[in-house]
């Protein structure tokens, strides 16, 4: 599924910000939903993305930088269902990508399409940008996913990949190479 760019706003309160992190209660035995303080609380350093691929391909997703649609206008990236394939494309915050897309891949593999987020979950965590364009692309059961993606990819990584952790436990194959070296996330 194609995901065209998702704008999010250049700077948001901190009252948003606190709101934004109180949407989702972390599944048992997750780590509190927390979010450092950033000039924009809604988006992830692309400085993180290496360690983002890191966490994915040890939870068993394939991911990659280089795929032939990556030429289409507006595409930032795309979970191909098929190839079970995370792709992000070299333009943009490619961390918020990945979680975008990364997304759609637990929607696919792990809750079998099924839907996580109610309705008044969604209409919390969309701006008004966010209703806006998914409308103008999506109907039905494809704006929930669309709109469930952009909330989780708004997630702190920890309180996001506890979920992952929890919807996918035994669902996915052994871990995947990569085909592309990314380097090692730094220590902490």
């Amino acid at each position: 599924m194609p995901c065209l760019a998702h704008p999010r706003p250049a700077t948001l309160t901190l009252v948003m910000a606190t709101a934004l992190a109180s949407l989702l209660p972390a599944p048992a035995g997750a780590w509190p939903l927390v979010r450092r303080p950033v000039e924009n609380p809604t988006s992830v350093s692309n400085s993180q993305f290496p360690e983002l691929v890191v966490a994915f391909q040890s939870r068993g997703f394939r991911v990659e930088r280089e795929h032939e649609r990556c030429t289409e206008r507006g595409l930032y990236g795309i979970y191909l269902r098929r190839a079970r394939m995370i792709v992000v494309c070299p333009v943009g915050n490619q961390s918020d990508t990945l979680l975008h897309e990364g997304w759609h891949a637990v929607q696919a593999r792990c809750l079998r399409g099924a839907p996580l987020l109610d309705q008044a979950t969604l209409d919390r965590g969309l701006t008004a940008a966010d209703r806006r364009d998914i409308s103008q692309l999506y109907t039905g059961a494809a704006w929930q996913r669309e709109a469930e993606a952009r909330v989780m990819a708004r997630s702190t990584p920890d309180s996001y990949f506890a979920w992952v952790d929890k919807l996918c436990t035994g669902k996915l194959p052994a871990p995947v190479t990569a085909t592309t070296p990314v380097p090692a996330p730094a220590s902490r």
